[in-house]
């Protein structure tokens, strides 16, 4: 079986055939620059836009896994650790959850401003905050599926580090789509959602999407993506970690993976993350739906309606100060001209 690193070639390999012939069509080659965005547009309103990250190959998409799971299903819809199958309760209470972690969210200035112009989806965001969705990870670039699909994760340190033959059964996994973007149909695109820039560090570095799963599905069957197994090996594990700044590049801390945390620990939820998850979860049950869940997983609800977890007003202040002396002009420099591409709209208005 080939190494991570014999993969990554091969990767590399088939995007030279597909950049080569279409050098003399681009504006320039940062078309193709992680670190650089272009709009585009949502597939059934044209005045929805995200801001995609681009890549190598902007529409080849992957998911990295240091392990084979069979089934491979997204966090809200895996068994617990006692091999349990989630009921609908345990999945009602991560969706709490998640709406906390939205008013966060709406709470940051510099959030509110970039969700003016474009458009962001808060669960996939959740989703890369720790909290079980119905997403799975998936990103569009090659280095960033490889750094998760030769790393082993401690959950005690909150850490990553490289593994070698010993690890589990001793190999890995690489999903990756078709480099060809015309052969993924337009069910593709209705399940993958662009998080792309939204100001916070962690899906931005990951060059982030999220693919949207039914309860019941299994991304092995997906139709979309092929599975590359290779085996681990410590030294190439060890490269690929080392070229991600020992995790610092891909798995950045920022002040909002510590909020994140604290929701995900209390025991309370905010009135209004009650609301807005019955409004956007459970709108055809009775509100006393969700009572039920608060009964059962011991939850309390905050009547003054103050949120969980909060930004410091010294942190807003120092995020607000760096946007505006050059945030807001970097991000501005880094969005590229739009290109037509056949298999995803990109919009001509860049409000």
């Amino acid at each position: 079986m080939p190494t991570i690193l014999d993969v990554v070639e091969m990767i590399s390999a088939e995007e030279n055939k597909l950049i080569l012939p279409m050098v003399s069509q681009i504006p320039s080659s940062n078309y193709y620059d992680e670190g650089q965005y272009s709009y585009v547009s949502d597939k059934h309103n044209r005045n929805i836009v995200h801001l995609m990250p681009m890549s190598q190959s902007p529409f080849t998409f992957y998911r990295g896994q240091s392990r084979y799971y069979d089934p491979c299903m997204p966090s809200l819809y895996r068994k617990n650790n006692k091999g349990e199958w989630p009921t609908e309760e345990d999945i009602a209470y991560n969706r709490l959850k998640t709406c906390e972690f939205s008013l966060l969210l709406n709470t940051h200035p510099v959030f509110r401003e970039v969700c003016t112009q474009t458009f962001v989806n808060y669960v996939t965001m959740a989703q890369h905050y720790g909290f079980a969705t119905e997403y799975l990870d998936i990103t569009n670039s090659k280095w960033v599926a490889a750094f998760f699909a030769c790393t082993g994760y401690d959950c005690e340190t909150d850490t990553y580090y490289p593994v070698g033959r010993d690890y589990k059964e001793g190999y890995g996994v690489m999903y990756m789509t078709d480099l060809d973007m015309s052969n993924l149909p337009e069910e593709f695109f209705e399940k993958n959602g662009v998080i792309g820039y939204q100001y916070f560090a962690r899906p931005t570095k990951q060059s982030s999407f999220g693919y949207k799963m039914e309860r019941g599905d299994d991304f092995n069957h997906s139709p979309f993506f092929k599975k590359i197994f290779f085996r681990h090996d410590l030294e190439a594990s060890t490269v690929v970690y080392q070229m991600s700044y020992k995790q610092n590049r891909v798995i950045p801390k920022d002040t909002l993976s510590l909020l994140a945390g604290q929701i995900a620990e209390s025991n309370e939820i905010s009135r209004l993350a009650h609301y807005l998850c019955w409004e956007n979860f459970y709108s055809d049950k009775e509100p006393a739906f969700l009572d039920s869940v608060f009964a059962l997983k011991g939850l309390t609800i905050r009547e003054d309606n103050t949120q969980v977890a909060r930004f410091s007003k010294e942190e807003l202040e120092a995020d607000w100060k760096a946007w505006n002396e050059y945030g807001r002009e970097d991000i501005i420099s880094r969005i590229l001209p739009i290109i037509a591409v056949s298999s995803c709209e990109f919009s001509d208005d860049k409000k």
